[in-house]
């Protein structure tokens, strides 16, 4: 074996064992349109601790979002963290809100399980939304499901309620920074 390719062997040892830890920062949740379906101005972004900041607060849902209601979910990155954000490839494409309930919603509803009281949805197929008043309590995004690409900086997430005719009823803007520390 030869001197280079014990030391890219080594390299490539030592780049797999060095670990990413990825934080996730709240810094403000909007709602932007919808108050007629749906009202969570009651939600806010708060200091949870000197490092911490958390989702807290409830909203009302007002009626049963079924399949008539779409749900969509842009990503867009901020490189200089000065607003000027670009769309990211990362989305939920235009989707049923039955289909979003029971697909990705379902993948993901562990991250606030314990710290709200959102459906749970089984192995039953969930349809639809109910109205009701939901919270969540304290809520820090634990940031173990972010892909390893995915850059620290600034992001906004939008998503989106939209009608039959394809019309935003809701909007909801949230904005985040994502740090990563190795180990």
């Amino acid at each position: 074996m030869s001197p280079l390719s014990v030391l890219i062997s080594l390299l490539l040892l030592t780049a797999s064992a060095i670990a990413l830890s990825v934080h996730i920062h709240f810094d403000r949740f909007v709602q932007s349109t919808g108050f007629d379906v749906v009202n969570a101005t009651g939600v806010r972004v708060r200091k949870y601790n000197r490092t911490t900041t958390v989702l807290d607060g409830e909203g009302e849902l007002f009626r049963n979002l079924d399949d008539d209601y779409r749900f969509t979910l842009t990503v867009a990155y901020s490189r200089m963290g000065n607003n000027q954000f670009d769309e990211y490839p990362l989305k939920i494409a235009k989707a049923t809100i039955c289909s979003i309930m029971n697909g990705p919603y379902k993948d993901y509803q562990y991250l606030f399980k314990d710290y709200s009281n959102m459906p749970q949805v089984g192995d039953e197929r969930f349809c639809p939304f109910p109205p009701g008043r939901y919270w969540v309590k304290n809520w820090a995004i634990d940031g173990s499901f972010v892909p390893p690409v995915v850059p620290s900086g600034y992001w906004r997430f939008t998503s989106n309620i939209l009608d039959s005719k394809d019309k935003v009823v809701v909007q909801y803007l949230a904005y985040f920074h994502i740090s990563k520390d190795m180990f």
